[in-house]
């Protein structure tokens, strides 16, 4: 359940099957980073009713070597505290990076959804904003139809219908302070503390 180590696991457990030495050497790197960082907690502060929910999105295109699939990670907040986050692979093979990242956005509107739905449930109605740091797959999003791509699934359009109808919000964060950064790849130092800071964690 620690959202640091997601997008290590999932590529663990993708090869339990067929482990290489190069999967054993992947295992060694987190075991050296958990002995460094045995504890992470996430910190829930006293906060006002935020008005919306937060989605974090990010992709990192073609991220498997063997079969050229993508990685999407996200991360969804109300206010300060976070709700959910994940690190999958894709089903489908993106042809381009910015497919890989509307795709990762349209998990992350699809989750966002659920949670709004949760929300209403309880008396608590929310607005749902998405964030990416891919200009190509917020362009995809704010458009109608598919344009001149023709290699994406149509299947996904509905997250563009969602935003015209202005239920859903869209907005461009710099790729330095996505903190769905390290859910999609191996990442560094720097990236793991813009995670851990924006997602109201602390290593104990």
């Amino acid at each position: 359940d620690r959202s640091d180590i997601k997008q290590a696991t999932k590529e663990l457990c993708r090869r339990m099957s067929k482990p290489k030495f190069v999967d054993m050497q992947a295992m060694k790197r987190l075991a050296r980073y958990l002995v460094g960082c045995p504890r992470m907690v996430n910190v829930f502060k006293a906060q006002s009713l935020s008005k919306f929910t937060d989605g974090w999105s990010d992709s990192d295109w073609a991220g498997c070597a063997e079969t050229r699939k993508s990685t999407s990670g996200g991360i969804i907040k109300l206010g300060l505290h976070v709700i959910k986050a994940w690190s999958s692979t894709q089903d489908i093979i993106a042809c381009s990076s910015g497919e890989a990242e509307y795709y990762a956005l349209v998990k992350t509107g699809s989750q966002s959804l659920g949670i709004r739905a949760m929300l209403l449930d309880l008396g608590i109605q929310v607005k749902v904003k998405l964030r990416t740091d891919a200009s190509a797959a917020q362009g995809i999003a704010m458009r109608r139809g598919l344009g001149k791509l023709r290699h994406i699934e149509v299947n996904q359009l509905w997250l563009q219908d969602r935003i015209h109808r202005g239920q859903i919000d869209l907005e461009k964060v710099d790729g330095k302070k996505n903190i769905a950064d390290c859910l999609t790849k191996p990442a560094e130092r720097e990236s793991m503390d813009v995670h851990i800071e924006g997602c109201s964690m602390c290593v104990k």
